[in-house]
């Protein structure tokens, strides 16, 4: 295949745009700020899961206070109540009065224990409204790194998205000055070389592969004529020699 050499230099050029290209497309996919956005993500659902769970325990452990208080207001008043009745001299039967105070003393057992219970219920449940305050403020806190976060890829991508801008357009000046032949080509070994399909001989070497001719190879590849279409011995690719 024959080419002008002046088509095989833009051929360099093209094949530096399209390797900005690549990186570009590399570092869109491995972008950190998209990164620590999913690393805040998880860790907002976490806290999430988190203050759901506690805040379904303490609606059952207010439940169950709100339950016990209940019971023990209702036994105190009952104890209040055969106490005052019994205070009051209208029991005259001894045993009548043994029985309502023993009564009073089986209710007042059941308040103290009830009360106990009671005691562990509001230590939980202000434990539970400890965490709760907490979970919180650490939702704010990574939902403000959250925020700059997102605002931090939101500008990396606006960046990448113009360079991508300022390539295309570079390749579109490009491409037509090289011939179909050529450009196919060169399609072609860059989809099989890892995005390079064209390359420079430096001195000795292929900057493709980054090997060396050997001296027989390097004579015969510059004997041939200027327009003739050199390919690297070892990777196959176009091989340009300004």
């Amino acid at each position: 295949m024959r080419a002008p050499l002046d088509e095989q230099r833009t051929l360099l050029e093209l094949q530096a745009v399209d390797a900005a290209v690549d990186r570009l497309n590399h570092r869109r996919a491995k972008l950190p700020e998209e990164a620590k956005l999913a690393e805040l993500r998880t860790a907002l659902a976490a806290i999430d899961q988190l203050s759901a769970e506690r805040d379904g325990t303490l609606v059952t452990t207010k439940r169950e206070q709100a339950k016990l208080e209940a019971e023990v207001d209702g036994l105190q008043r009952k104890a209040q109540a055969e106490e005052a009745r019994a205070a009051a001299g209208k029991v005259n039967s001894p045993r009548e009065l043994t029985t309502i105070q023993s009564e009073v003393e089986g209710l007042r057992r059941r308040v103290s224990t009830l009360e106990d219970s009671l005691l562990e219920l509001m230590e939980t449940r202000e434990r539970l409204e400890g965490e709760l305050d907490e979970l919180s403020r650490r939702r704010g806190l990574v939902s403000d790194e959250h925020a700059q976060a997102a605002t931090a890829f939101d500008g990396a991508v606006v960046d990448i998205d113009r360079r991508f801008a300022a390539e295309r357009d570079a390749r579109a000046k490009l491409a037509p000055r090289i011939g179909t032949p050529l450009l196919d080509l060169y399609d072609r070994v860059r989809a099989r070389s890892g995005g390079v399909g064209a390359a420079p001989l430096v001195g000795d070497s292929c900057q493709g592969c980054r090997m060396r001719l050997s001296p027989v190879e390097l004579k015969a590849a510059k004997q041939l004529p200027p327009d003739e279409i050199k390919r690297c011995e070892h990777c196959r690719r176009i091989l340009v020699i300004a």
